[in-house]
This record gives structure tokens, sequence and C-alpha cells, in this order.
């Protein structure tokens, strides 16, 4: 091996996509026990590592020599090996540093709260103490444990999540700070980065907070331990630049909207237009119980139809890299709101109600007074859980290459 990430459960890391990105060198994957880890290190058969947790303190004692961030931090997360002697850094120190610098609104003078006592904790407060922060709070499990945690930390304005809560496939895992009675808060990182937007970022939205994610760390870092691995410079402009290519390949394209506003036809032809894996959850559903969703819902009722859709939702928007076309009630669930928008940017597909295909869906028959009032009823939630509308009154191309420019403008933020 000449370049690689250890650690215990690799399936869904980024990494090698960064590190191509950055330096195109042979990268692995390579998912060991700690065991296995130990008999890496001292065999020292590699040129560069990247450690992730939980491994990333134990690293550290097969270091011949440690630079000032892996010393102040205690963690080792990138090993390169110079002519048999291994040198360990902690890259996430200037991922984590690079992160915070971007965040304009952050002040040395507010207050901090850091949930979690492991390595990626240690290396944040490290990080927020150089910059001179002036209150930092690290929060353990038995901090929560034992305490009214709202009360400990009630002037909290930049909350950092350092724990693995809400991380996939978890992805529903309550925080254990009800973020709400926070009323000073401002700011949250959360350091996890799969799913892209994650339960607690999603969270802190809806209450007017402003979040960040931790794949721009994830990215920094790895532009640090290419350097590191390479032995040349890098700018530092190259980061945001590689941040919004993987968050552009990454991020799913949801399209939501009444029945019939054609979501099927347009989502088909947008995925070939963009090379993306079509997927319609209606045909999900219909595949997988062998009848179609007028006669699922005519022998078994709405109430069954819709838990059957809330289950092919939760394991499809997981992914990534595709377009989705849902059901027009898809969005009457509450549980379905955060699927939405874990991996994805939904668009609202809006089209005249006189021009919907009414044709084989069993809501949308009664005329229309019906369908007025379905649409009232689901118009205000399109458009609160939409992050564009694009409207489908002109030709399917039109539409099409409407959603396009979209995509080619805006889907990297």
């Amino acid at each position: 091996m000449e370049y690689g990430l250890l650690g215990k459960k690799l399936i869904y890391s980024f990494s090698p996509m960064i590190h191509k990105y950055f330096g195109d060198c042979e990268y692995e994957l390579v998912e060991c026990s700690e065991e296995d880890i130990r008999l890496i290190l001292s065999g020292k058969k590699f040129k560069g590592l990247n450690i992730t947790n939980p491994y990333k303190i134990m690293a550290k004692e097969y270091c011949d020599k440690l630079d000032e961030s892996a010393r102040k931090t205690g963690c080792v997360n990138t090993i390169v090996n110079k002519n048999g002697s291994l040198y360990g850094y902690n890259t996430d120190y200037y991922g984590f540093l690079h992160m915070i610098k971007k965040i304009k609104s952050i002040k040395k003078e507010s207050p901090f709260s850091i949930i979690g006592s492991g390595a990626t904790a240690r290396m944040s407060k490290v990080v927020l103490e150089d910059l001179e922060c002036q209150s930092i709070k690290i929060i353990s499990r038995e901090d929560i444990k034992n305490h009214n945690i709202e009360e400990l930390i009630k002037d909290t304005e930049i909350l950092i999540n350092c724990t693995p809560i809400g991380v996939y496939p978890l992805v529903d895992e309550s925080f254990p700070v009800e973020i709400k009675k926070l009323i000073k808060l401002k700011h949250v990182i959360d350091l996890n980065y799969n799913p892209l937007n994650t339960r607690l970022m999603i969270e802190a939205n809806e209450l007017g907070c402003t979040a960040n994610s931790g794949l721009s760390m994830l990215v920094a870092q790895g532009k640090k331990a290419a350097e590191i691995f390479l032995s040349k410079k890098i700018d530092d402009s190259l980061i945001d630049e590689v941040e919004r290519k993987i968050r552009k390949r990454l991020l799913n394209i949801v399209l939501i909207g009444m029945p019939g506003s054609g979501k099927t036809v347009i989502g088909r032809e947008l995925a070939h237009r963009i090379n993306r894996e079509f997927v319609d959850i209606d045909n999900c559903i219909e595949n997988l119980h062998k009848m179609t969703i007028q006669k699922i819902i005519k022998k078994n009722g709405i109430r069954f139809f819709r838990e059957l859709e809330k289950e092919v939702v939760r394991e499809e928007l997981l992914s990534f890299s595709k377009v989705f076309s849902t059901g027009g009630g898809v969005i009457e669930d509450r549980e379905n709101w955060r699927y939405l928008k874990y991996n994805s940017q939904v668009i609202y597909i809006e089209r005249d109600l006189d021009q919907l295909d009414t044709k084989g869906r069993p809501l949308s028959q009664g005329g229309i007074d019906r369908l007025n009032n379905i649409y009232e009823k689901r118009n205000p939630i399109y458009k609160k859980l939409s992050d564009y509308r694009v409207k489908n009154n002109k030709s399917l191309l039109e539409t099409v290459e409407e959603i396009v420019k979209v995509y080619e403008k805006n889907f990297s933020y």
C-alpha cells in the first residue's frame, strides 16, 4: 500500500474522492481492527496513511516524531513514512481551523460548547484555544447524564457536535441536547458529514440558526494530508473548489409536486441529461409489492400505502448522486421531511391544475374541486420543503433545461 485510510468502518468514506482531486495518488480504504492497524504501522510498508476514529490516539504511539498539531491534541490522523521513520500529524486541526476561519459570524468572545470528549473534541478545543476564544465548554456523556445540560450551556452561541450521533446509518438518532432551549444559539457545527445535512443541522436551520457540516473540515484536512504525502504546496483556494465539486457530485435531486405534474417524465429525462441514476419512488413500491399503486390503495387503504411509501423513502433517499421523483403525497407524512433533506436538494415542480394528468391516479379523481382541496393542503408544504421551484407549463425539454441550469448554478453550496 502506498497511501490509504485505516479505520473500523469505511464503506461510505469520501477520502478517496478527496485525494483524487488533490493529488490523484493511489489511495486505498482498509477496514481493520486495532490489532491489524498496529501490525500495519509497525511493519512500515506504506508511504502515507490517514487514521480515523477510534484509532487516532493509539496511532500516536507508533510515531517517531510529532508535529505541533499532534503534540497539542495528543491525536494523530496522518502518518508519513520518511525512510523508515514515522512522522505524525493531526490534519484535522488544520481542517477545523480552516472551517472556523471561514465562518465570519464567529467571534472569539462567543461562548462555545463542544459536545463530546474524544479525539475530535480534544482537537476542536485546541483550535479554539489557539484562536484565543474565551469561553469553551466540553460536554461529555457523563455531563449529559448527570446534569440539566440545557441549563448548563444556556449561554451557548456556537454548538459543535464532535460525537457520531446522527451519522449514517443511525440518521434519526436524537441529539442529547434540545437545541431549541438554547435561546442564544446562533450557529451549529456538526463535524459529521454523512448525511450531508444531518438531523441536527436540519433542526438548527428550522430554528433560524446557521449550520455547517463536517464536509468542509474533511476536505480541508484532506488537502493538508495531500501536501504532506506528496511534499508539495496546494493552494488553499482549491479547498472550497473541491468541496463544491463533491457536494455537486453527491447531492441527490428530489422532485416533489402534485400528482400528474410531470415529475416522473421530467426526472427520467433530467437523469439522462446529467448522467445519473433515476429512481421513481412509486415504481419502487409497485415493484416491491407486485401491484400498482391504485390496487394497493384499493385493497389496503391509504394509510397502509403511506407506510409502504415511508419505508421506501427511508431506504432510497439515504443514497447519493441520484434523481428521484416522488408521489404527490409524500410530503403529508412529517417523518419523510428529513429524508427529503438529508442528502438532497428538493425541487418543487409546479403545474397549473387544469394541466395535471389525473388518469390512473386514485387520489386525484373527483374533479377540479377535489384537486383544489388537495392543492390547498399540500402547496404550503411543497413550498416549505423545496430549495427551488420550477414551473412545468412549457414543453418537457424547456422544463428540464431550466432544472439543469439550477443544478449547474446552485448544487454546490
